[in-house]
């Protein structure tokens, strides 16, 4: 033998270890140590992989082998078996051909298979049999994952930050209070309008520790991170299991070979609420989510974009105002983004044009007046909401309920028709085309019906819920008694969305301009004369 290396590869992915100890590293060093021996190998050098799926070959002993082999330095490579070597059977193949290449002998001490001898026809089929075992692996593993998701179980392997493990049992989550707190920081600074960016330095100037360095003190290691970053703050204000529910099916992977992971669609997460104490209620979370989405572009060269920033909405094209200024002029206003993007006479929409100063001194004024009236006469707020909301709904109510006994009373008609032509069919009375294309018709028409019964039933359940979200709003004013400025926290409390109307008129005393302010659980409302103490 010349001063080549012998490679002895050993491999072992986590699945492999389930098997027991016929596959560890320890089992296969000893194995190839002794074959080594026995075929006159003397200088050889140990190659290990050890918790590596064979699916892929970025692994980092492969990778270092690899290297020794384009360098001219190994004749021989030898492993306990075909499936140490990898579990793809195109690159097996591939490899395979650049070891005859380069003269280099491969050696499968359990499979019997030797390259200096010769490739036996069995070997390829051992190579697809491996990529077979891979891939069915993945589906029963993609499969458990999916069935304790949907059991309510979590798929981390340590609690996500704010949590800890339950010590009575290691698969429940109780509160870390000491993380649970900067959680709670977290949202309370978002809902004052500052976002991911500015909530990190806020936390990093107050020496706050990462989660990384508290988590490590709780004997988890992950991370090295002693600062906080951007990416971190939002991922705590993304996840649901704040509220106390389990979340699975996040991410996928498009192939078993594939490493990099993809984020679901938000309608494929598999939610199981109240399966752990929450750290955020509902309430506050959505609102959260609300503001992230409203203030995604909170500044610009000009500076801050204001409390009410995204919530400004055109009444005639739908879209959000953006807010701009006069040429070398600290006028601030907002504008509609359709008519900013149509050309010189081709506006596809008007201005709808509204002051900063003056759509926010408005806001303030009605909010100002909300408080002070609900606080001062709460039985005529209430009496008043429920006149507004019946004068408003009180047709569609109406008409709603109408319909949805028609419907109702159509769907069972349906079903005595559809019945019917079963038996007109069966007694030949209708040929089978006639009979096919009459079902066809009632079923297609009786499935419109069920889907508008329901979006009906949901419009007047909502309508008789109104009382408890009168309730909800009242509870959301009064912890605002003194409301001296406007705030993005305040205004993402009380208000949904702010409708801006086409001013009349010209500048000045004789220009009108409508403006719709719908509050959360309420919706539309205008206190007028009765806002007077």
């Amino acid at each position: 033998m010349d001063k080549k290396l012998a490679a002895l590869y050993c491999r072992l992915s986590k699945d492999d270890a389930l098997q027991g100890e016929s596959n560890s590293i320890s089992n296969q060093r000893e194995l190839l140590s002794r074959y080594a021996r026995e075929s006159g190998y003397v200088n050889t050098r140990f190659f290990v992989d050890d918790g590596y799926t064979g699916t892929t070959f970025d692994r980092p002993g492969w990778q270092d082998l690899m290297r020794e082999v384009d360098e001219g330095n190994i004749e021989a490579v030898l492993m306990k078996d075909m499936s140490r070597f990898g579990r793809d059977y195109l690159r097996v193949g591939l490899y395979m051909e650049q070891f005859s290449d380069q003269g280099i002998r491969l050696i499968a001490v359990n499979d019997g298979v030797d390259t200096s001898k010769g490739i036996d026809d069995l070997t390829p089929i051992r190579n697809m049999m491996a990529e077979w075992y891979a891939r069915d692996t993945s589906k029963k593993t993609r499969a458990s994952f999916r069935t304790k998701a949907l059991m309510g179980r979590h798929l981390t392997s340590y609690p996500v930050y704010g949590y800890k493990q339950n010590p009575a049992d290691r698969f429940h989550w109780i509160i870390d209070e000491e993380a649970a707190e900067v959680v709670r920081e977290i949202y309370r600074l978002c809902l004052q309008g500052f976002g991911p960016g500015q909530i990190e330095r806020i936390l990093n100037v107050r020496g706050i520790e990462p989660p990384s360095v508290h988590q490590r003190k709780n004997g988890i290691h992950r991370g090295k991170e002693t600062l906080w970053g951007k990416s971190m703050v939002t991922r705590i204000l993304d996840r649901m299991d704040y509220q106390g529910h389990t979340v699975g099916g996040r991410t996928y992977k498009k192939s078993y070979k594939e490493k990099r992971s993809y984020f679901n669609d938000r309608d494929k997460w598999i939610i199981t609420e109240n399966t752990h104490e929450q750290i955020i209620d509902t309430v506050t979370w959505e609102r959260a989510q609300r503001l992230r989405e409203a203030t995604k572009r909170k500044y610009t060269k000009m500076g801050e974009m204001g409390p009410l920033n995204g919530l400004l909405y055109c009444s005639d094209c739908g879209k959000r105002l953006r807010i701009s200024r006069q040429t070398n002029e600290k006028y601030q206003y907002y504008l509609c983004p359709t008519y900013m993007a149509s050309h010189t006479g081709q506006r596809m929409c008007t201005t709808h044009t509204a002051s900063r100063d003056t759509i926010e001194r408005l806001v303030l004024g009605e909010i100002q007046s909300i408080s002070s009236f609900t606080r001062k006469r709460e039985s005529e707020f209430v009496a008043l909401v429920e006149k507004t909301h019946e004068r408003i709904a009180a047709s569609e109510f109406r008409s709603a309920k109408i319909e949805l006994n028609k419907a109702e009373r159509r769907i069972s008609e349906l079903d005595v028709v559809i019945h019917k032509t079963y038996e007109d069919n069966a007694l030949g009375r209708i040929t089978d085309e006639l009979f096919n294309k009459l079902f066809n018709g009632f079923d297609t028409e009786q499935s419109r019906l069920k889907a508008r019964v329901a979006e009906l039933t949901g419009l007047i359940e909502s309508e008789r819920e109104k009382g408890e979200n009168i309730s909800r709003f009242l509870g959301l004013v009064k912890k605002y008694t003194d409301v001296s400025e406007l705030t993005p926290e305040i205004v993402r409390v009380l208000i949904d969305r702010i409708t801006v109307y086409q001013s009349n008129g010209r500048t000045g005393k004789y220009r009108t301009q409508q403006i719709d302010i719908y509050y959360n659980f309420i919706g539309l409302l205008n206190l007028g004369e009765n806002a007077t103490a």
